[in-house]
C-alpha cells in the first residue's frame, strides 16, 4: 500500500480521491460511515445534526473568560467529516491571509499559490475566471429562493453606507453581499459526494469505515502505517506514507497518543516518546461568534410551523430541491473593517430567523432575524491536551476564548456594527425590536458582558499541527512531521493563522495541496 490517509473529513476526502485518481494504492480509514439521513441533504436542517452519531460531540474545558461556560464544539464523524453537519458557507479568506502563511516562511502557500487549487476543487454555478473554478467537484451555487429579510438587511447595509460585494471570495473581501453555499437542488455537496463518490469504483481506493484509529506507528523514526479498531477487533494498515486528516482536535490528539508531541506531556500519562515536538496541540484557534437578534411583527420567518409543515417542508426539499428548506439560513453577509486594519477584522452572517442557539438551549419562540458576530483574525490562543493514554477518551480542548483582550474589543465594535444595521429604515416597516443584547445594553461595557454570557464558537478549529520552519511548528510547509519521516498532516490543524471566513473551502484546498505534494515526493 502506497499511502494509509486517517479520516475522511473536508481534506481527508480529497487527499486520498487524488491519490487514487493518479493511480496510487490508498487506504482511507474513517471513525464513522456513509451518511444517508435524510437531515444530511437538506440545508436548512444542519442544526438537526449536531450530537448526533454524525458528531465527535466535544465540548471544551470550562472558559475563563466565557463566565467558566464549557462551550458545544461540534465535530463531523463520517464519510465527509463536518462537511455533513457545517452550514455549506462557501467561504475562502482573502488574500492576506495566505500571504500571511507565506511571509511566515511557509513558502507555495501565499494567495496566488493556493488560487489554482480553490479553482481545481470548485463548479461554481455562477461564477468564473479569474477567481473561481467551473469543472471541480465542489458545487456551489446561490441560495434559490431568499427570505425577504435578507433583501432588507442588504438595503439596511447600503443605508449604512457600507460597500456592496458580490463575490466575496473574488478580488476584495470588504463589503455586503449575498453568500453562496456548497449545495444544490439535490441537497448538500459535502466531500464524500463531491470527491468520493466519483472514484469509489477503483481497485486501488479501499475505505474503511467505523474504524477508529489508535496509533500511527513508528518504527526507526519513520511512520510505516496505523492502528484501528473496529467493532471489537483491533487492526493494522500499513503503507508508505500516512497522512493524518482528522481535523484540528483529531490530528493533535492521534499524533500525541503515538508519542508525537510535548515530551513531558506525553510522559504524564506513560506515553513513549517517539518525537519531542513541543507544539502539538498549540496554537488552537477558532472563531468565537456572538448572536445580535431582533424579533420582528411581520410572519416572515420558519417560526410558528407544526411538525406536519415541517415534515412537508423536508419532503418537498428531497423531491424538487425547492421550498423553505432550500436554505441554509446563512443567505448574506458582510464583511467589515471596525478595528482600522489592511482587510476587514470582523465577519457577519444574516440569518433570516431567530433560530435555535446552541449557548443556552433556547427555541425559535418568535419571528426575527439574527446577525452573528465574529473576529476575523482572532488573537487569542489555546491548546489540546491529552486527558490519559486511552485512545476512547476525548482529548481536552481549551481554545481560552477571548484571553486576548482585543478580542473582547473587536467583537463589542461588531455588535454596535450591527446594531447600527439592524436600526437602519430598510428594517423598521417590519416592527424590528432588539432582543439581544437588549436596549437595557446601553454601554460597551454592558455589551462586553452579553458577549461573555452569550458567546459561543461558529465551528472553525484550527492550529493545533501549525505549519511552519521554527521550533514551535509541527509541520513543515510540504506538511511533513518535523522528526518523523513517511508522515504528513493535511487538515484545518496545519493553519499558521485562521483564515478571515468559514474554514470548510480551505480544508478542501489543504487536502489539494497535501495530495499534490504527497505525488511530487
Amino acid at each position: 500500500m502506497d499511502y494509509v490517509v486517517v479520516g475522511a473529513g473536508s481534506a481527508g476526502a480529497v487527499v486520498a480521491a487524488r491519490l487514487a485518481e493518479a493511480g496510487a494504492e490508498v487506504t482511507l480509514i474513517e471513525a464513522g460511515a456513509a451518511a444517508h439521513q435524510p437531515a444530511v441533504r437538506v440545508p436548512a436542517l444542519y442544526y438537526n445534526l449536531m450530537d448526533t452519531e454524525l458528531d465527535w460531540g466535544f465540548r471544551t474545558v470550562p472558559q475563563v473568560e466565557l463566565n467558566n461556560r464549557r462551550i458545544f464544539l461540534t465535530r463531523g464523524r463520517g464519510l465527509g467529516g463536518t462537511s455533513l453537519m457545517n452550514a455549506m458557507v462557501y467561504m475562502r479568506g482573502n488574500r492576506g491571509d495566505y500571504d500571511g502563511w507565506r511571509d511566515a516562511g511557509n513558502v507555495g502557500w501565499g494567495y496566488d499559490d493556493v488560487l489554482p487549487l480553490f479553482k481545481r476543487a470548485e463548479r461554481n454555478a455562477r461564477l468564473g475566471e479569474p477567481f473561481h473554478g467551473t469543472s471541480g467537484g465542489l458545487i456551489v451555487s446561490d441560495q434559490p429562493n431568499r427570505n425577504p429579510m435578507t433583501g432588507m438587511f442588504l438595503e439596511a447595509c447600503a443605508q449604512n453606507q457600507l460597500r456592496r460585494n458580490d463575490d466575496v471570495n473574488g478580488a476584495s473581501q470588504e463589503g455586503y453581499g449575498f453568500f453562496q453555499m456548497t449545495a444544490d437542488a439535490k441537497g448538500r455537496c459535502h466531500t464524500d459526494r463531491a470527491f468520493l463518490d466519483p472514484v469509489k469504483h477503483l481497485p486501488n481506493l479501499r475505505i474503511v469505515t467505523n474504524a477508529l484509529v489508535t496509533r500511527v506507528i513508528v518504527e526507526r523514526g519513520r511512520a510505516v502505517g496505523v492502528e484501528y479498531v473496529s467493532g471489537s477487533s483491533g487492526h493494522r494498515a500499513m503503507a508508505g506514507e500516512v497522512i493524518l486528516c482528522g481535523g484540528a482536535l483529531n490530528s493533535p490528539h492521534l499524533l500525541m497518543l503515538s508519542g508525537i508531541g510535548p515530551a513531558a506531556h506525553l510522559a504524564e500519562y506513560g506515553v513513549k516518546v517517539q518525537a519531542d515536538l513541543p507544539g502539538v496541540g498549540q496554537n488552537l484557534q477558532d472563531h468565537l461568534q456572538v448572536g445580535y437578534r431582533c424579533q420582528v411583527d411581520a410572519p416572515l420567518s420558519l417560526y410558528g410551523m407544526t411538525g406536519a409543515e415541517s415534515d412537508a417542508a423536508t419532503a418537498q426539499f428531497l423531491t424538487d430541491g425547492g421550498g423553505p428548506y432550500a436554505s441554509n439560513m446563512a443567505e448574506a453577509g458582510a464583511f467589515l473593517r471596525c478595528g482600522g486594519e489592511e482587510y476587514p477584522d470582523v465577519q457577519v452572517h444574516f440569518e433570516p430567523d431567530y433560530g435555535p442557539d446552541r449557548t443556552d438551549g433556547s427555541v425559535a419562540d418568535r419571528h426575527g432575524f439574527g446577525m452573528w458576530i465574529n473576529v476575523s483574525r482572532p488573537k487569542s490562543r489555546g491548546e489540546i491536551r491529552l486527558r490519559s493514554g486511552d485512545p476512547f477518551d476525548k482529548p481536552a480542548v481549551d481554545p481560552r476564548y477571548l484571553s486576548d483582550p482585543a478580542d473582547l474589543d473587536l467583537t463589542v465594535e461588531g455588535v454596535l456594527a450591527c446594531r447600527e444595521i439592524a436600526m437602519a429604515e430598510a428594517f423598521q416597516g417590519i416592527g424590528t425590536r432588539e432582543i439581544w443584547p437588549g436596549e437595557a445594553a446601553k454601554s460597551r461595557g454592558d455589551v462586553a458582558a452579553f458577549v461573555r454570557a452569550m458567546g459561543s464558537t461558529i465551528w472553525h478549529p484550527c492550529g493545533s499541527c501549525r505549519m511552519g520552519v521554527d521550533g514551535m511548528a509541527v509541520v513543515d510547509p510540504g506538511l511533513r512531521v518535523r522528526g518523523v519521516d513517511g508522515l504528513r498532516v493535511a487538515d484545518a490543524s496545519v493553519m499558521p493563522n485562521i483564515v478571515s471566513g468559514n474554514t470548510n473551502a480551505t480544508c478542501i484546498m489543504i487536502g489539494e495541496k497535501a495530495a499534490a505534494l504527497a505525488l511530487a515526493g
